[in-house]
């Protein structure tokens, strides 16, 4: 994160390789292959209810996102952890414990002295977060670890990397949705392997930014020669996917939603994987959870380290005093992690600290969390179609305002935002640049509690492009009075919407070293958002831009929005002024319970459970519900959070049943009527 060249970059990003990543670690590649290609093909029949609002070259299928078919629920208890045994003790219950089983903790406290590892596709669960507590170390590094040799960290403080690296050229199936794919060899490939296409970077991926190259002191990537998949940048935009066969010397199939983008021969693609030997088989480790316990970090680097881990999964896990990071995932696919509730320190600044990092992942979801008092809640690394849905973020700390949601690193791409309440959504370029994100349905407010400055909802930095805002809530009419700032419109104070195109920002103006970036604004879709300027503007009446063209569609718009002339990704000429409910999930979830759906939108009416200063068009999501009912002390810490007890649905509807939710103008999946309805289906 970076607020521009007065001050430098006060969330100095730590280096990867200076810092100890630790934490729990679980293994296992046995379970359920046929499990999972069936489940990924289910998947992604799913309807792509954006088809209509977003051009295919900016959109992927995100209802495959997240592990296969739902997290398993792990019925076989192998061990039971006495709250006498050491962590030599805990230890060794987790070696012995079979894949697929479960190793419970039930309730008590663990004060551990080192890190403990899980090496199989095991289970720690606990009795909840308010009965089964983890205390890390107070000193020194421990953690929870999930590592692909059982054999922990290597010197650079990272799980262990994956030996028997290799790579082949990738000369056939080469454009998006591609599910065959031609190979110069397909040695050391098997069915239910992972993984990674790449190519060398194209002209729109950058890798050096506001603080250097993105090269050897962090993870953009991987470079040919040598073989380095970590400290590396030449190949910066990489997706992790399935083999689902082998079909011949030279060809493979991989599972949908196929090949992610289109790909050009120019830029030598190639296949990159690894494998490992003995009990995980080929590969990542798979199907490793961590469930209903409470973790006190004591401000160690890393809570949970899941590296080289597909299909694992956090839930129902509470996070206290989290350091730099309290969920971590490294090369991994389909990670998941949901119903749980992160905090630290709630202080202002906080370099280095986030909520759940993701590095080099694909398809990874992050859904119905808490975040409190955490600088960055989600930072992803140099990875691909993550959703994040529905999550609340809340830091009440005086001082700067930070993106509650910050890609970092270079490159992340097709990735989507959705349904979230939030301050900031903010796409860097510390280390370099993003593209192709979608933020969908958010209540951006712009204005967290208690902050002094940097008070925007949107920030696009210089280098990010082909970005999709669309449908959500942004701003705050009490607060924000300019609709934008850029290189047209200078701001000398925060008071704002949206900071576009400025290598820091734009209350720091514009490097003379670094000219201002306009693809950055021009290749930006805004649509269907409500904004508060705009509603200031139009006599707190109508705040919903629909810009269409110059002097077209709502008074406040100056111009179109759509992108439609970008010259390499243009957005649709015509996108429709009807809003999906949802861009990744096919219903109402089940976690919802009798709160309105979709929460956030141009197209919705709020009668009860209302956010503030949005004209109704925002209600308060599950997550943010539970933080608000939940006990907490005068700080705002949640002291007794138990998803168990916050998302449990008292209100199922009879199978096919739906009732109307009066006031809102958009329509169901696949109707062509004028109102939403609510779902009673199961959801995740």
């Amino acid at each position: 994160m970076h607020l521009g060249t007065t001050d430098g970059c006060p969330i100095e990003r730590q280096q990867i390789s200076n810092c100890r990543l630790r934490a729990l670690v679980l293994s296992s590649i046995g379970f359920g292959l046929f499990l999972v290609a069936t489940a990924t093909h289910l998947s992604s029949q799913a309807p792509r209810s954006w088809s209509t609002v977003l051009a295919p070259s900016r959109a992927t299928d995100w209802s495959n996102a997240g592990v296969p078919g739902g997290i398993p629920n792990r019925t076989t208890i192998c061990a039971n952890v006495a709250t006498t045994d050491t962590t030599k003790q805990i230890q060794e219950k987790i070696d012995n414990c079979p894949a697929n089983q479960v190793v419970m903790f039930p309730v008590g406290t663990w004060n551990l002295t080192l890190s403990i590892y899980a090496h199989k596709g095991i289970v720690l669960r606990g009795a909840g977060p308010t009965k089964t507590i983890i205390n890390l170390p107070t000193s020194g590094y421990g953690d929870i670890l999930f590592s692909v040799d059982g054999t922990g960290e290597n010197p650079n403080g990272l799980p262990r990397y994956p030996p028997n690296l290799g790579s082949t050229k990738w000369t056939g199936g080469l454009t998006k949705g591609s599910t065959v794919l031609t190979l110069a060899s397909t040695a050391g490939i098997v069915a239910g392997q992972r993984i990674v296409l790449d190519q060398y970077n194209a002209p729109y991926i950058f890798t050096s930014a506001i603080n250097g190259k993105c090269d050897s002191h962090n993870s953009c990537g991987r470079n040919d020669n040598p073989l380095q998949f970590f400290g590396a940048d030449s190949r910066a935009q990489q997706e992790m996917v399935q083999v689902e066969s082998v079909n011949s010397p030279t060809q493979i199939t991989i599972t949908a939603p196929g090949v992610a983008y289109d790909h050009s021969a120019s830029l030598s693609p190639e296949a990159f994987y690894w494998n490992t030997h003995g009990a995980n088989g080929p590969g990542n480790i798979s199907y490793a959870g961590v469930e209903d316990m409470q973790i006190n970090a004591n401000f160690n680097n890393f809570a949970i380290s899941m590296g080289y881990c597909d299909y694992c999964w956090t839930k129902n896990v509470t996070v206290t005093n989290l350091g730099r990071t309290a969920v971590f995932f490294l090369w991994g696919t389909h990670d998941e992690v949901r119903d749980s509730y992160f905090s630290s320190r709630n202080t202002s600044g906080g370099p280095t600290q986030y909520g759940i990092e993701l590095i080099s992942t694909s398809f990874a979801k992050v859904e119905n969390n808490i975040f409190f008092g955490v600088t960055a809640s989600i930072l992803p690394e140099t990875s691909y179609a993550l959703v994040a849905g529905y999550n609340y973020i809340l830091n009440t700390a005086p001082g700067p305002q930070f993106g509650s949601f910050e890609p970092h690193l270079a490159h992340n791409y097709l990735q989507l935002y959705e349904g979230n309440v939030l301050d900031e959504i903010m796409y860097d370029n510390v280390w370099g640049s993003s593209s192709h994100n979608t933020a969908f349905r958010n209540r951006a407010s712009g204005h967290s509690p208690n902050k002094t400055s940097y008070r925007v909802a949107i920030k696009v930095n210089a280098d990010n492009h082909y970005m999709n805002i669309v449908g959500n809530v942004i701003g705050d009419p009490t607060f924000h009075t300019h609709y934008q700032c850029d290189n047209v419109d200078r701001r000398p104070t925060d008071d704002f919407e949206f900071d576009l195109g400025f290598w820091g920002s734009c209350q720091n103006g514009i490097d003379s070293d670094n000219p201002y970036d306009t693809v950055t604004e021009s290749s930006l879709m805004r649509w269907g958002n409500w904004d508060a300027v705009t509603y200031l503007a139009n006599g707190s009446t109508n705040g919903v831009r629909w810009c269409t063209g110059a002097g077209v569609g709502n008074p406040a718009c100056t111009g179109s929005e759509s992108a439609s002339t970008d010259p390499e990704f243009p957005g649709l000429a015509h996108p429709s002024q009807i809003l999906p409910s949802s861009f990744y999930l096919t219903a109402k979830p089940s976690w919802f319970g009798d709160n309105i759906w979709p929460p956030i939108g141009p197209d919705v009416n709020c009668s009860t459970n209302c956010i503030a200063n949005t004209a109704n068009h925002a209600a308060k999501i599950p997550a943010q519900l539970c933080y608000e009912n939940t006990a907490k002390n005068s700080a705002g810490f949640l002291t007794a959070f138990d998803a168990k007890a916050c998302y449990e649905r008292r209100d199922l509807l009879p199978a096919n049943k739906a009732r109307i939710v009066g006031g809102r103008s958009a329509v169901e999946f696949g109707s062509t009527g004028n109102v939403h309805h609510e779902h009673a289906d199961s959801g995740n």
